[in-house]
Parts: structure tokens; sequence; C-alpha cells
């Protein structure tokens, strides 16, 4: 072979090379187009059939949304957004359980003596005695103390905001009609009317207090002390009552929530298994866009926040891996829909 020879078999290795790698490259950039026009294909059939393009007025939000992404080399990546809820049920469970347990918390800490509850009152009646320390700033620091006591107050309080919460959640939850609603608001106000008229006592016998200890240098005498002590003592025992009766009425509304709550839940539940069984049906009839997948990669649904509650209140995502032959088996009528979804690789994150 003379040396021309040999640089002409050479050059034309090279150019063959080159018109090989430009052919390799135009077909992957014509199948990455070609993918993305069958994944944005899909997700539009999707959206219409599993009905995320409907709305409840004209400037209401679409019922659910599906972001589609080809990713070579992995697959498709199809995300399905939508509220996994039953229809009417508010998103109260986890506010509802955080006060629950920041009310246990305080009383807890309150009884222990761990934490105190606020009182600007007592604590200006101390600040203005503070520059006496005879028995008779003792005495009526004394009495102060006791009234700043009377923990029944804060109780009550945190019980009418609980009775309120759950009357809210079920009257948003369709659970009530107006007039037990209306029945149920009368009477927590009554009990709100009877702890402001409670609360009023009780700064009416602080003031008395207040001016006898501010005004005179000697102890009160045995009837003003009994009185005093009758006074407060009536107090706490009408509180005592107050407390009970709403303790009552907010378990009672408390357990109907949690009971329509349970419900609810499970109709979710079911709304959410044929949603998924729409799904694959869908995936069944449509999947044929997906014939140019790589045998290698994998349809990837993921249903944003469908999974089950973590520690953080947050939902997980279920996500369901397909394989592009199932799709085909599926599509051509030799898998049905229902074993399309039992051969899908499903798991939560």
């Amino acid at each position: 072979m003379t040396p021309n020879a040999g640089k002409f078999f050479l050059i034309m290795g090279i150019c063959t090379s080159i018109l090989s790698a430009s052919a390799t490259a135009q077909n992957t950039s014509d199948n990455m187009l070609l993918m993305r026009q069958s994944v944005e294909l899909l997700g539009t059939t999707l959206e219409e059939g599993l009905g995320l393009n409907e709305r409840r007025g004209v400037f209401s939000p679409r019922a659910g949304d599906i972001r589609g992404r080809y990713l070579q080399g992995h697959g498709v990546v199809l995300e399905i957004t939508r509220n996994w809820q039953a229809p009417g049920l508010p998103d109260m469970g986890s506010f509802s359980e955080s006060f629950g347990q920041l009310t246990s918390q305080l009383d807890g800490l309150i009884s222990q003596g761990v934490l105190q509850r606020p009182d600007f009152e007592a604590m200006r009646d101390q600040l203005a005695m503070s520059m006496r320390s005879d028995e008779v700033a003792v005495f009526y620091r004394d009495v102060m103390q006791q009234i700043s006591a009377m923990q029944e107050i804060p109780a009550i309080e945190r019980g009418l905001a609980a009775a309120v919460s759950s009357m809210q959640t079920l009257q948003s939850m369709g659970q009530l009609d107006e007039g037990t609603r209306q029945a149920i608001a009368d009477e927590i106000q009554r009990l709100r009317a009877e702890l402001d008229q409670q609360l009023l006592t009780l700064g009416e016998l602080r003031e008395q207090i207040r001016q006898q200890a501010l005004t005179t240098e000697t102890l009160p005498d045995q009837d003003t002390q009994r009185r005093w002590l009758e006074v407060r003592e009536k107090l706490s025992e009408d509180l005592q009552t107050l407390q009970f009766r709403l303790t009552e009425q907010a378990t009672l509304l408390n357990e109907r929530r949690q009971l329509a709550e349970q419900i609810e839940r499970k109709q979710a539940e079911q709304a959410l298994s044929l949603f998924q069984s729409r799904l694959f049906e869908l995936l069944c009839d449509y999947g044929a866009g997906m014939r140019n997948l790589p045998a290698e990669e994998s349809v990837n649904i993921v249903l944003i926040g469908a999974g089950d509650n973590q520690a953080d209140n947050l939902r997980r995502d279920i996500v369901y891996q397909l394989e592009r032959d199932s799709l085909m088996a599926c599509q051509q009528g030799r898998l049905t829909a229902q074993a399309l979804q039992s051969a899908a690789n499903r798991y939560q994150y």
C-alpha cells in the first residue's frame, strides 16, 4: 500500500466516525424530542380523563395538575397534584392535635408549678406592697396569691376555645344543621357570659382587697376576712361547676368531630383508591405513547401528598414505577388495568 493510499483510508475512517457520531447525536436528539412530546400528550390525556381540569367556578383553581418530564437514562416522571381529602374535609386535624397537645402540656406545667400563668393584676399589687415587710403586707400578699392560684379560669378559657374549634370544624364539614349549630353556639355563649360574670365578681373582690391593702396599716377585721373568704370559696365552687359543664360540652363536640373525621377519612381513602384505579385504566388505554421509551427505563407516577402522615404532619408521596413492557402488554389487552397496578413497584417517600 502506498503512503497516499494509507492517508486516504485514514481520512475516510475519520469522516465515517464523524458522520456516525453526528447521526447518533441526531437520533438521540430526535428521540428526546419525541419522548417529551409523548409525555406532554400523555399528561394532558390523564388530566382530562381524571377530571383534573375541572373548576368549581370561573376563577377557581383547577381540581389538580400533572407535571410530566422525560429524564434520559432514567425514564418518565409524572407528578400528580390534587386535594386527596374527601370533599368537605378541612385540614384541621393537625391544628386540633397540636392544640390538644399544647393544652395538656400547659396544664401539666402549671399543676407542677413549672409554669405560672401571668397575673398582671397580682404583679401590680405585689409591686405596690414590695416596700412593706410587716405581717400586714404578708397577709395581703397571701390573699392575692390565693386568688391568682385559681386555675379554673385558664382551663375554662382553653375549654371554650376547644369547643369553638370543634364546632367550627363540624360546621365546615357539613355535620351541623343550622338549628343544631345555633343551639351549640348559644350554649357556648351562655358559658362565656357566666365566665365573664365570675371574672367581674373576682375583679371586684380583688379591687376591695387592693384598696384595703394600700390604704390601711392594720389587718382587716374578722367580718371582712370572713366575707372575702366566702366570696372566694363561692367563686371557686361556681367556676368548678362551670368548668365541669364546659368539659362535658367540649368532650361531646370533640367526640362528634372525631367520628366525623374518621368517616370522611374513610371516604378520602375510598376516593384515593378509585382515583388510582381510574389512573391505571387510562394508562392502560393510552400508554402506547411510551412505546419509544428505552427498555431499561421506566414510567414513574408520583402522587404528591397522597401517602401516610409523617411526624411533622406532612404527607408522604406515593410512587408507582412501571416497566415499558407492562404498559405495552396492557395496551394490547394482554394485561388488565388491575394487573398493571399490581405489577407496578409501589413505595412511599
